[in-house]
């Protein structure tokens, strides 16, 4: 139930996506929805946290499982090639975050966290391959993660447009070789 009102809140955002299109997608009534999440604000914080947990969480796992260099690079194109998919429908957290002002502070707030968190691993896996010499000692780590975030969010907006899939692949270069000039 809460997989399906990801889908609907992914699919029509927060503001666009009403009670009654959950319910209908889901099969919940309307009681039942009010009773087990509260409002739809609740419905779509367990929808944040599961699509975190299931969705996004396998690129997460890249980079703790390979904190360094090669992490990165596997991160960047897992991003990369998902946004360049015909049917790619862009980052259910990333859509939301640039309608922060319609959903609710708490749910801005794990958005925010969400962000937090994958630039945290980017940077510890920047500074393991520093550790490794694999990045030069005068980069700093903190602000190339925050480099790389910033490239990961814009190839999400690109995704979403089909005009621009197609230059998201040559991306993967240039960030790579701002992060080892």
């Amino acid at each position: 139930m809460v997989e399906k009102a990801m889908g609907v809140f992914w699919q029509n955002g927060y503001k666009a996506t009403s009670v009654s299109n959950i319910v209908r997608e889901t099969g919940l009534n309307t009681a039942s929805m009010y009773k087990e999440f509260g409002d739809k604000d609740g419905l779509f914080l367990e929808a944040l946290e599961y699509y975190r947990g299931h969705i996004i969480g396998p690129r997460y796992q890249i980079l703790i499982d390979n904190p360094n260099l090669s992490g990165i690079e596997k991160f960047l194109k897992n991003v990369m090639t998902g946004a360049s998919k015909t049917e790619y429908k862009g980052c259910l957290m990333m859509n939301h975050m640039a309608q922060k002002h319609a959903i609710s502070p708490d749910a801005a707030q794990q958005i925010g966290e969400f962000s937090a968190e994958i630039e945290s691993l980017i940077e510890t896996a920047l500074r393991n391959a520093q550790s490794e010499g694999q990045i030069e000692p005068d980069k700093d780590p903190k602000q190339l993660a925050s480099f790389v975030v910033f490239c990961v969010h814009g190839t999400v907006l690109y995704g979403r447009h089909d005009d621009k899939k197609g230059v998201i692949p040559s991306f993967y270069d240039m960030v790579m070789g701002a992060l080892l000039s």
